[in-house]
């Protein structure tokens, strides 16, 4: 069950893709307020309902509107996958060293196979916003990203589920997948900013710190 680090996705590409491939008891940590995910999910639906007619078609074609007749997020929560909402990066760690499925209150679904039969594939645990939720805090360095990124990784080892992370459409400003795995961090928490942005002391890039553990991988975000 190889870690992975997959593109980054909008909320209701993850999804989408999370009702469509996975099941119970796949869980996603959500690095956000619930409120602005949410939000978000309403949004685009929104946007793609306020299509003009002739141009369904061409929308159609290139990315299939996913679930458009209920919320996602409804979705996610009827087929029994577990999503959670982490403020801070403590309380991703903390949840992380705690993490145990027997535990979970969402049950699991009927005529659900056992672990043990082999008709299923492991489940993911999935942070989404990993690093966004690292980049506005004293933990944004090859430090704290290493701290967290083990935690994840020893939690899905220890539970026999799949460690995976996402980043959001545009986060930290980048527009492709490449272009977040660039991005600079400082070797050290506490680390800081000269006036022109550019950080002092040594730094490193993302990719290198996460390529530890994680494989890169584009999703499968228009299937």
């Amino acid at each position: 069950m190889t870690p992975t680090v997959l593109s980054p996705a909008s909320p209701v590409e993850l999804l989408h893709y999370i009702v469509t491939f996975q099941t119970y008891p796949t869980t996603i940590l959500v690095c956000y307020p619930r409120d602005d995910f949410i939000s978000t999910l309403t949004s685009t639906v929104q946007n793609h309902n306020n299509v003009p007619p002739e141009d369904h078609q061409i929308l159609n074609d290139s990315h299939p509107p996913p679930l458009l007749s209920a919320t996602l997020y409804q979705t996610a929560v009827a087929r029994h996958i577990r999503v959670l909402f982490i403020p801070t990066v403590i309380h991703l760690r903390a949840y992380l060293s705690a993490f145990d499925p027997a535990t979970s209150l969402t049950p699991p679904p009927p005529n659900h196979p056992p672990p043990s039969s082999g008709k299923r594939r492991p489940p993911l645990l999935l942070v989404y916003g990993f690093l966004d939720l690292h980049r506005d805090s004293s933990e944004w360095s090859a430090q704290g990203l290493s701290s967290s990124a083990a935690a994840l990784v020893e939690a899905a080892r220890r539970t026999g589920f799949k460690p995976a992370i996402v980043e959001p459409r545009g986060a930290g400003g980048h527009g492709d997948f490449k272009a977040v795995l660039r991005d600079d961090a400082p070797v050290l928490s506490g680390g800081s900013r000269r006036d022109d942005g550019v950080w002092t002391g040594r730094t490193v890039e993302v990719k290198r710190v996460l390529g530890r553990w994680f494989h890169f991988k584009t999703g499968q975000w228009d299937v």
